[in-house]
């Protein structure tokens, strides 16, 4: 696998930035490897989202330098059974606890190898039943950076979760359901739909456009960029991420609208 030339790890949790945990398994990480170049993606997910989380990830792990280690811990299952994992697929390594998260990248990056972390050799020595992001996580990632073989972290397995993420469906010809799958910042609704899907559904049957019900909101205009659309106008537009979204200008449009993740709607062919 090729490398960047200087160790890159991205982090991306539910910590949020009030508290000292992401400090705090930084410290690990660059205490085992001072050369580390550590990115943030996002501490800011909701609490417990794994699949959130799954989606964040999707939208940013492959825009990095080959031979990237991302670092992911969304860990609802912390201090059960679950597994903590090492994966390589693609160009990329990824260190996750094993409930999910990872399951975009499963559909992205085919046979991935995946291992279970369980070689004392590479953990702290005391492993809290809370806080394995400090005690787990990094300090395998740290170690996974100075160029530790992966099969030295432990057996290989082929049994890791793979979440059935909700994605888009045909209730009939020229009517199709999704649903909200994230909200970001800005308030703008991020759908299941991606961008080939939604080409395809116009060609297939929306030749004269299409109508997207989201709530009270009966969407029928597909815009370039933001400012494009009118005020107080909820409009429809592929965002950078390569999926459908619901915005207006301005306006945070999962207040405007009274809808957030995991809001259904129906994405209908005007013929």
């Amino acid at each position: 696998m090729p490398t960047s030339p200087i160790p890159l790890i991205t982090l991306t949790t539910d910590f949020g930035l009030g508290d000292h945990y992401v400090g705090v398994m930084k410290g690990v990480m660059l205490k085992l490897n001072p050369k580390l170049q550590l990115v943030d993606i996002c501490h800011q997910l909701p609490s417990y989202s794994v699949s959130e989380a799954a989606y964040t990830l999707d939208a940013a792990y492959s825009y990095f330098p080959a031979g990237t280690i991302h670092l992911i811990v969304v860990d609802p299952g912390v201090g059960s059974r679950r597994r903590p994992i090492l994966a390589q697929g693609g160009d990329y390594y990824f260190i996750a606890p094993d409930n999910g998260v990872l399951s975009l990248v499963w559909q992205r990056e085919k046979n991935p190898t995946v291992i279970e972390i369980n070689s004392a050799e590479y953990l702290l020595p005391t492993i809290s039943s809370t806080f394995q992001g400090r005690d787990v996580f990094a300090p395998a990632a740290g170690w996974l950076s100075q160029g530790v073989d992966p099969r030295c972290f432990g057996p290989l397995i082929r049994d890791y979760l793979a979440l059935d993420l909700p994605g888009s469906k045909l209730l009939k010809p020229g009517v199709l359901s999704g649903q909200i799958i994230r909200v970001d910042k800005f308030g703008n609704l991020i759908t299941n739909i991606t961008a080939e899907e939604f080409s395809q559904f116009r060609k297939q049957w929306g030749h004269k456009g299409f109508k997207l019900q989201l709530g009270r909101a009966g969407i029928k205009r597909l815009i370039g960029y933001y400012a494009q659309g009118q005020t107080n106008e909820a409009c429809a537009i592929i965002g950078s991420s390569g999926r459908l979204e619901v915005v207006i200008k301005q306006q945070p449009a999962d207040k405007v609208l009274g809808v957030g993740v995991g809001q259904e709607f129906s994405l209908m062919a005007i013929q």
